[in-house]
């Protein structure tokens, strides 16, 4: 890689932390699914800001999903055509800190847009972000000085990646399942962190929580995205506020599947762009030609946000949302085959066409059904009441 190349693409975007990425994402090994696929998730949790997706084209020509703030337009977390996942989450406040003038700042979504744009397997992307810290070139968060944990996976392999200042390890998840918050987990930096106690249980009792929500919607003993997103969207009562994946400064989930034989047109992201109690989960695959424009400009997801201000987090309508993906994702996941299917057989244009139609039918759906219970659920009384808890 020629980092002083690197550098200069991606000087113009580096922004550091604006917002702390306070977040759950969690990876489950291909080995503990009932799909057989590696499974990523990450639940999405900083200061309200206005969000999108869309599918952006790397200079090497490959395509990639990008899915985070609107403006500026990088990725917070994402998925590019070779199957290579990755995402960002707060990590422990620490000691050390970045060696201000030193080097170009690239703050942590130039360096997850790096990887989507040039690495085509997961070890080379958690190789390059903990290289990147390391050497000093990814700053500390401004004035917050916290290091950060990360995920980077493809459908043969996936890691845990802790840096700071100064600081990177990473660890490959070999089997089962690895839930992550906002602490760090790996050697060394018990020498550089500083939380506080309190810190700490709370972000180990959130870990904790995840883990035996999605432990009880196992199917056979095996994981599923049906059971991911039960457990993104369960929320606390007051008596244990932010111990659960939706929290009150939560912004949307997204559940990654990442297809070993054609990453770049069967790896799908069930995407709920919004928070995730307010909206429906699409599935996006790799072969979309691109998204609507209702969801690259935010405005989707502004319908969500609009929703959760008018009835809080506990509303009737959860039901529906479920009812909903219940009937879409089976007909994605046979939309799927027919297209795998259609690509053993050199029909590429076919399953393309296949997948695009697929999307394209749901997504009105779903368009049609959040706009509908956004104008017709009845309002809370106070929503503030049960918002964010």
């Amino acid at each position: 890689m020629n980092i002083k190349k690197t550098l200069l693409l991606t000087a113009a975007t580096a922004l550091g932390f604006a917002a702390a990425e306070a977040c759950t994402s969690w990876v489950i090994h291909s080995s503990a699914t009932k799909s057989g696929l590696m499974t990523v998730n990450k639940c999405r949790d900083t200061n309200p800001e206005r969000i999108s997706a869309d599918f952006r084209r790397s200079p090497r020509g490959w395509r990639y999903l990008q899915l985070g703030r609107l403006n500026p337009a990088l990725p917070s977390f994402g998925m590019n055509e070779k199957g290579v996942v990755t995402t960002c989450n707060d990590g422990d406040q620490i000691t050390v800190k970045h060696r201000r003038g030193e080097h170009i700042q690239l703050g942590s979504p130039s360096i997850l847009r790096q990887v989507l744009v040039e690495c085509d397997n997961a070890y080379d992307g958690a190789v390059l972000i903990r290289d990147h810290c390391r050497a000093f070139r990814r700053p500390s968060g401004g004035g917050r000085n916290h290091g950060s944990t990360l995920m980077v996976a493809d459908a043969k392999r996936a890691f845990l990646v802790d840096v700071g200042a100064g600081y990177g390890e990473i660890k490959e998840i070999t089997s089962g399942m690895k839930v992550i918050s906002n602490k760090m987990h790996l050697p060394g930096v018990e020498a550089i962190g500083c939380s506080t106690l309190g810190a700490y249980l709370s972000d180990r009792a959130r870990e904790t929580n995840t883990r035996k929500v999605l432990n009880q919607h196992r199917e056979n003993g095996k994981f599923t995205v049906q059971g991911t997103i039960r457990a993104c969207r369960a929320k606390c009562g007051e008596d244990l506020k932010d111990k659960y994946p939706f929290r009150r400064i939560t912004l949307g989930d997204t559940c990654f599947e990442i297809d070993p034989e054609f990453p770049a047109y069967l790896s799908t992201a069930y995407a709920a762009i919004g928070p995730q109690r307010h909206t429906v989960f699409l599935a996006i695959p790799m072969a979309l030609g691109q998204l609507p424009e209702k969801v690259s400009s935010g405005k989707w997801a502004d319908l969500a946000f609009a929703f959760r201000a008018k009835c809080g987090d506990e509303h009737p309508a959860l039901d529906e949302l479920y009812a909903f993906e219940a009937k879409t994702f089976p007909e994605y996941e046979r939309t799927r085959e027919e297209a795998r299917r259609l690509l053993r057989a050199g029909k590429t244009a076919e399953a393309v066409e296949l997948l695009n139609k697929c999307f394209e039918r749901q997504f009105k759906a779903a368009d049609e059904l959040l706009t509908r219970l956004a104008e017709t659920t009845p309002k809370c009384e106070d929503p503030q009441k049960n918002l964010w808890n």
